[in-house]
């Protein structure tokens, strides 16, 4: 990949293309402008089970809130693998859950927003982030590869869920809560509680002061995930990121109290 005649190496890789249409979850190594497909991972580290979903939106999509939210709630209580995968749960088990994807393309400037990690993440924000692009490519290497463990390559299947045991393909367990060390910080969070959705992308402006040359990471605030599993039932729920109210200039106040002064003495004066 070149962005401005500097190279990135990016240790994620493209997936095999099925032929089936919907069969295949859309990977950060496919390169497409909108990002990869967002995966849903719970995990039962007592049990050893591990469930997944695809939320069928990608990282440009929650991002610009394009797609309505509710329907996961509805799809995971109607799924048979995560019922498979609550007949392993009980009170007590070590469970933890988290939401991921990338966008990996970075051709132009204006790629920049974009590009980049996103992930839940326990503390918010982290104490400790990547260093560099490099550290964020080892990261999307990372991903596609438990991309590639749940995906079936079957031209009948749909890849919607899986639910597996440990030793089987497609248990995400192996990557833990930060995907084998390449997160520098706990992504996953326990059941119940509500995780902040962040973006670990790059500094504008030190990389296009550089021209490249410089690429630190930098964290953007995405919102906010929260999942819960009550009486046998899961939620799962987003929130987009909260927009703090813009301060109005004291000198602004003072015009308008000033102007609404006049006006009343204009009134007066009329009668």
């Amino acid at each position: 990949m070149k962005l401005l005649g500097k190279s990135f190496a990016v240790a994620a890789m493209a997936l095999a293309v099925s032929t089936a249409a919907e069969a295949r979850i859309q990977s950060i190594g496919d390169n497409t402008p909108d990002g990869s497909e967002l995966i849903f991972n719970l995990w039962n580290a007592t049990a050893e089970k591990s469930y997944t979903l695809d939320l069928g939106i990608t990282t440009s999509q929650i991002s610009n809130a394009l797609q309505p939210m509710s329907h996961w709630t509805a799809i995971m209580n109607a799924d048979s693998n995560f019922q498979a995968f609550l007949s392993s749960y009980s009170a007590g088990h070590n469970v933890t859950w988290g939401v991921f994807g990338g966008n990996q393309v970075l051709n132009e400037y204006t790629d920049l927003p974009n590009a980049g990690f996103y992930t839940t993440s326990v503390s918010n924000p982290p104490a400790m982030i990547h260093t560099s692009w490099g550290d964020i490519g080892n990261t999307f290497g990372k991903w596609d590869d438990m991309v590639k463990d749940v995906q079936t390559q079957d031209s009948v299947a749909d890849n919607r869920s899986t639910f597996k045991a440990v030793g089987e393909q497609g248990y995400t367990g192996i990557y833990g809560n930060d995907f084998q060390t390449a997160v520098p910080f706990q992504t996953q969070g326990s059941v119940g509680e509500k995780l902040a959705f962040i973006l670990v992308g790059l500094n504008e402006a030190a990389f296009i002061a550089s021209e490249g040359a410089n690429d630190p990471a930098e964290v953007f605030q995405k919102g906010s995930f929260q999942f819960n599993i009550v009486n046998g039932a899961a939620s799962l729920g987003y929130a987009a990121p909260e927009v703090a109210p813009i301060p109005v200039p004291a000198a602004v106040w003072m015009f308008g109290t000033g102007l609404l002064g006049l006006l009343g003495m204009n009134r007066r004066k009329a009668a």
